[in-house]
């Protein structure tokens, strides 16, 4: 190499960097895979008769005997209501 021959110099680079795949992470399956364990749960516990198992037990007797209350008798007399004599409207002058 020549003294006056000078190697180019790289004024920008450019950088690719690659994380691998082009995925969301995974978060969508483990989403997807709890919905479905839920599932799978609820219809064994349906089709499986245990909610409906409360319901063969009916034969609870709530009858209560109240005990018999004798109240007496209340008279209550308001007085007559007073009759008034309209007012004058304001603004009349009687002369």
């Amino acid at each position: 190499m020549d003294e006056h021959e000078r190697p180019v110099e790289v004024e920008r680079e450019t950088t690719v960097i690659n994380t691998g795949g082009g995925g969301g992470g995974g978060g969508g399956t483990i989403v997807a895979v709890v919905v479905l364990l839920v599932l799978v749960v609820l219809a064994f516990v349906y089709f499986g008769g245990y909610l409906g198992r409360a319901v063969d037990n009916t034969d609870i007797n709530v009858n209560v005997d109240a005990p018999k209350i004798e109240l007496p008798d209340v008279s209550i007399e308001t007085p007559p209501a007073r009759q008034e004599a309209p007012a004058e409207p304001a603004g009349t002058n009687a002369q």
